[in-house]
């Protein structure tokens, strides 16, 4: 089905630029951040969010400081795995 162009679009693809000449505004940018997500137990998240929203910062900002703090420690990643483990750590599903 076709559709009618409006006048500001047929105006709106005369000043866009040409291939060769794309401004820096349209470049794909990389991004710094990667979206994850992971389960957590009710508990721990319920912990999270209420400490993140008291201290105004985000959940986000919480768990990468963790992650952060937790590979600092030690660059030793079978020691790490070895901890975890022993704390109850292993391999889940989301439920």
């Amino acid at each position: 089905m076709k559709t009618k162009k409006s006048a500001s679009s047929a105006t709106d693809e005369k000043a866009a630029p040409s291939e060769g000449m794309r401004s820096l505004a349209s470049a794909p940018r990389r991004s710094t951040v990667a979206k994850v997500s992971h389960t957590l137990s009710v508990a721990l998240a319920e912990r999270l969010e209420e400490f993140a929203f008291f201290q105004r910062v985000s959940e986000s900002a919480v768990i990468e400081h963790c992650l952060q703090q937790f590979f600092r420690e030690s660059t030793d990643d079978a020691e790490r795995g070895d901890i975890l483990r022993r704390e109850g750590a292993g391999r889940r599903r989301k439920t």
